[in-house]
């Protein structure tokens, strides 16, 4: 009974370790391509707290493109309600540069996008978080602070 014990012990420490060893190497950067990944944006740096601004992205997702060495990320966002205010993200600054969103309507609902061009590449890889600031307008009150804006699930 001990030494099937030892042998299960063994066994799971050998898919623990292997499961490890593939997550370390898809965590390098993403190679030339297109892709789409989760948002979700932060108040901390440690990505534990959510934003306010969370709601606006959480159920959309970011189109990242890679080519050459340099990315275009294009974050979707969408209309939020805080205290039954409607409101959106207003300006996103990434790297210095600072974008309005465009909008589209699509089925009756109006979505937001942001598109950052000439990206560092290598910057890009499951779970990377981007540093930015990031303007919320609810009603006509501008609020806009430091977030991170993290990206998981990248297919």
């Amino acid at each position: 009974m001990r030494s099937i014990k030892k042998l299960v012990a063994a066994l799971l420490t050998a898919v623990m370790v292997s499961a490890m060893g593939a997550a370390a190497f898809a965590a390098g950067p993403l190679s030339d391509g297109k892709y789409t990944a989760r948002q979700n944006l932060y108040k901390n740096q440690e990505c534990t707290t959510l934003s306010m601004g969370d709601a606006a992205v959480n159920d959309m997702r970011a189109d990242i493109s890679i080519s050459g060495g340099k990315a275009t990320l294009v974050v979707h966002t969408h209309e939020i309600k805080y205290l039954g205010i409607t409101g959106h993200l207003g300006k996103m600054e990434v790297n210095g540069v600072v974008k309005k969103p465009k909008t589209k309507t699509v089925d009756g609902v109006k979505d937001y996008y942001f598109t950052f061009t000439g990206l560092d590449a290598s910057t890009f890889y499951e779970g990377c978080t981007i540093t930015g600031r990031f303007t919320t307008y609810i009603g006509i009150m501008p609020m806009g602070a430091t977030g991170y804006l993290k990206l998981t699930g990248i297919q």
